[in-house]
């Protein structure tokens, strides 16, 4: 059974589509600069061209400007598909994180913050995807900690309700206690909200 493999060509449309794009018109202004130089250098001169058995006279920048025209297509059409190739490959080192950081962000919003951004070998943003993956390591084993302590409270008020104050003495001592209890069970849901990485 033959494995499957997907290619996405664009990760993100908006951006590669710009970078690439951009490319393109920067080879193309490249092409056409060297053509503009080339002819104003040589506008002083004159050509003789032998063509099918004519011979033909004329200013050097018109002659040569048939000729670019009639032959640079293939330059830009080879070279154009070339580099929106490269282009492309290019600037998935740098669209694939960008689209990977967002996904992150994203799922830290929302309280996961057991995420981890894995990225390619030769893609750019390494140092920042660590940075990102430590502090939510930090984070979730900071809330991690409010978590089991704030449970361990809990607990700790239970056995305290039981053991000091028997039922019906010291009402005072037991509002104390129940609002102790109402803080901490607030702690709890707070950080219920979040995802932790496992321990």
């Amino acid at each position: 059974m033959e494995k499957y493999k997907r290619r996405t060509f664009f990760i993100k449309k908006d951006l590669q589509g710009r970078q690439v794009l951009g490319f393109f018109l920067f080879f193309a202004g490249g092409c056409l600069l060297f053509v503009a130089l080339f002819l104003l250098f040589s506008a002083d001169s004159m050509t003789i061209s032998y063509d099918n058995h004519n011979l033909q006279f004329g200013q050097t920048p018109l002659m040569l400007l048939k000729e670019v025209l009639a032959s640079s297509w293939i330059v830009v059409v080879i070279g154009g598909g070339l580099l929106v190739y490269a282009a492309v490959r290019f600037t998935h080192r740098v669209a694939g994180p960008v689209f990977r950081f967002e996904k992150a962000f994203d799922n830290m919003n929302a309280g996961r913050l057991d995420d981890r951004i894995y990225l390619r070998a030769k893609d750019e943003g390494k140092e920042l995807a660590d940075k990102i993956n430590a502090f939510n390591d930090t984070l979730s084993e900071t809330v991690g900690g409010i978590r089991r302590g704030a449970t361990a409270v809990d607990e700790l008020l239970n056995q305290l309700e039981t053991s000091v104050f028997p039922e019906g003495q010291n009402e005072e001592a037991r509002s104390l206690l129940w609002s102790l209890r109402e803080q901490n069970r607030r702690i709890i849901e707070y950080c219920a909200k979040y995802t932790v990485k496992d321990a």
